[in-house]
């Protein structure tokens, strides 16, 4: 789970302005959190933002950041972040520590449309169902370095450590024998040497390309990325993978920087290996999340909906300026963001062990797994100072095999 967080005091972070004196040295930024995803249900926690600006202002020589979510449906999340492009003179270096707890972790069975979804065993407290949950932790531990190669082109590398500990359902007021993961480790398709989790290291060597005016906040330019994420199985667990991830993401101001066109085009094969199934559903991109669906990739759909060896996905905004003004000493622009999303799984994970579990034929799970998935919705921003953007998304899925809605409130644009 990719944690999305929402200031309602957003005063506090007006309010927040470095002096002069801060913008040469530290800048100390804590903020209460509250919010919502339709996901996850209503969100709460603390976020503290700690910045060297090192008379860089509005950017920064070192950047810590720390959060703690807390989500009404069981989820936690806990992140350390370190960014600064100056540890190593001509490398960039970011670290992260992140815990995630879920023990009603969303599972909707692999592929897609190949599983119709029954809204009425998705966490139904009555009838004591949660048929597409089971409990989850995971640790991730990484270090990313990246550097400059020539004009716009750069190079990143990554090492990166997972911690997967999975078990049964267990909460209170929800019968554990009738999941959906139940069923899948009865059928095989989910097998006993994974079925507890395990450990992956994961190393990533990658092309960045980048003419973004803005980071945050582009008007126009193009951020283009290709990366391949290895694990070789020194754990001795029997799994293993090679992937390949690209993402193509273009800015283009219409005739005027108060309307910006924003698109994307991603792309993730596993090329090779035998990767666990809790490895599949990690996404690799500048937001990593899990499956396709949900607040970073397809709004809307039910969170990790889609989960197969490929995925193929696309995001569509036009990001409207409707006013700007400043507030004690910051410049702040109110924008609206109509959206249009598409994705689908291109290569199924586990096809003849699902199609025996289904009764299909090789050609109808194929079809079905290979189905286009789509929402549509708008967004609202504020962008103040260029680097700090709280956001709400309102997304609804064209199939209601894939959800009802969804609502976001998180920080930045989707992309």
């Amino acid at each position: 789970m990719k944690p999305v967080r929402f200031s309602l005091l957003l005063l506090l972070t007006l309010c927040a302005q470095p002096s002069r004196a801060d913008r040469d040295g530290w800048s100390f930024n804590p903020l209460p959190i509250a919010g919502y995803d339709s996901d996850f249900g209503l969100m709460f926690g603390g976020y503290v933002d700690l910045n060297c600006f090192g008379g860089l202002y509005p950017s920064y020589r070192h950047r810590f950041c720390a959060e703690v979510l807390v989500y009404s449906r069981h989820a936690s999340a806990y992140t350390l972040e370190y960014d600064s492009q100056y540890l190593i003179p001509g490398i960039r270096t970011q670290a992260k520590v992140y815990f995630d707890d879920n023990p009603l972790y969303q599972f909707y069975g692999f592929n897609g449309s190949v599983l119709d979804y029954d809204r009425n065993l998705n966490l139904n407290r009555d009838r004591g169902i949660a048929y597409y949950s089971y409990d989850r932790q995971y640790l991730n531990l990484q270090v990313e370095l990246s550097g400059n190669i020539s004009g716009h082109l750069s190079w990143t590398a990554r090492p990166s450590f997972w911690q997967y500990r999975i078990r049964e359902l267990n909460w209170n007021g929800y019968d554990p024998d009738n999941t959906l993961f139940r069923q899948y480790r009865q059928a095989g398709l989910i097998e006993d040497g994974e079925a507890d989790g395990g450990n992956v290291l994961e190393l990533k060597a990658g092309l960045k390309y980048d003419t973004r005016d803005i980071e945050a906040a582009p008007s126009r330019g193009i951020y283009a990325d290709v990366n391949i994420d290895a694990a070789p199985d020194i754990f001795g667990t029997g799994y293993d993978y090679l992937k390949i991830a690209a993402r193509l993401r273009h800015y283009v101001s219409l005739g005027t920087e108060r309307v910006v066109l924003a698109y994307s085009l991603a792309y993730q094969s596993t090329l090779a290996g035998n990767p666990a199934f809790y490895s599949q559903p990690y996404i690799l991109h500048s937001k990593p999340t899990e499956g396709l669906g949900g607040a970073t990739t397809l709004r809307g759909v039910l969170f990790n909906r889609l989960t197969g060896n490929d995925y193929l996905w696309s995001n569509v905004e036009l990001r409207t300026r409707i006013f700007d003004f400043h507030f004690l000493g910051r410049r702040v622009f109110a924008v609206a963001t109509p959206f249009l999303d598409a994705g689908m799984v291109t290569s199924p994970f586990r096809p003849d062990r699902q199609a025996a579990f289904t009764g299909l034929s090789a050609s109808d799970l194929n079809e079905k797994a290979r189905r286009l998935h789509a929402s549509y919705g708008i967004g609202a921003q504020l962008v103040i100072d260029y680097n700090f953007i709280p956001t709400i998304m309102f997304g609804i899925p064209f199939d209601r095999n894939d959800g009802d809605y969804g609502l976001y409130m998180t920080i930045d644009y989707t992309f």
